[in-house]
């Protein structure tokens, strides 16, 4: 049986993410958690695990910063992505949110709740690696405190206060996305409704590299989703672009775009797989 990492511990938004997917697969597959974004990636990039689960981005907040940058030096490989509603409680024993003194918060939950969050007065953040972890503390030291949490969580557990929708955006989502360490795209002759993802690294920068390499996806008609500029951290004002467009890798016009890029720039190919909806 095969191994899938995601971030821990259960019923974490990331475990739910990875469930979907492998109720998707013909072939079961055994989840793994790991207490971070980092060990998930790095178990990834040891080869101990082929494949791993990850939230990438949010609607409100963006990128994950963290997974990005693993993007550029690993060989990591996007194989589908899976898009979920995300929304956020506060749970507490407290009666009134004056009186709580602490909230544990998940460090990406906290951007996606920043305006309640700002509302409270005369509190202490604590900073977790996951929603779950989040409770878990809450839990154990529940006097005069209180948790940011999955709005699911208020099913399965009971409080004296609970304030549900707690998000910025009341149409929350965050994307996942099913990394692999092994560079495999699937030949598929029904490829409707897929999008794919390159990086381009900007070696030699001059004026109008990244018009371009924009150029070569315009003139096609291809659709762009998302431009990422990511620091090489080597020198200021040298980037890699990851760009993420409409359709099939191996579509004619996809494909004459490409070899225009890579004849011009250094490129790779990050993935190619079916639109999550």
């Amino acid at each position: 049986m095969k191994n899938i990492v995601t971030l821990g511990p259960k019923n974490t938004f990331s475990d739910i993410a990875t469930r979907i997917y492998c109720s998707s697969q013909n072939h079961q597959l055994n989840i793994l958690y790991e207490k971070s974004i980092k060990d998930v990636l790095d178990k990834l990039n040891e080869k101990e695990i082929e494949l791993a689960v990850l939230p990438i981005e949010n609607l409100s907040e963006g990128y994950i910063s963290l997974v990005l940058n693993y993007f550029i030096k690993t060989n990591l490989f996007i194989k589908e992505e899976i898009l979920l509603p995300v929304n956020f409680s506060l749970v507490s024993d407290m009666t009134h949110c004056s009186e709580i003194r602490k909230l544990y918060v998940q460090f990406v939950a906290k951007g996606q709740c920043s305006n309640f969050i700002s509302s409270l007065t005369n509190i202490e953040l604590v900073i977790t690696e996951s929603n779950i972890e989040s409770l878990n503390l809450f839990s154990l030291n529940r006097e005069g405190s209180a948790a940011v949490v999955p709005n699911k969580v208020i099913k399965e557990n009971k409080f004296n206060l609970t304030l549900d929708n707690i998000n910025d955006y009341k149409n929350n989502q965050t994307r996942f996305l099913v990394l692999t360490n092994k560079n495999k795209i699937t030949i598929n002759q029904n490829h409707n409704n897929y999008k794919s993802t390159i990086m381009v690294i900007n070696e030699n920068d001059y004026p109008g590299f990244l018009g371009d390499v924009l150029s070569s996806f315009s003139k096609r008609n291809i659709n762009l989703t998302s431009i990422n500029s990511i620091p090489t951290k080597d020198i200021f004002g040298r980037y890699y672009f990851l760009i993420d467009f409409d359709g099939y890798i191996h579509d004619k016009n996809i494909e004459a775009a490409l070899v225009e890029v890579e004849g011009r720039h250094s490129m790779k190919i990050l993935g190619s797989y079916k639109k999550a909806m």
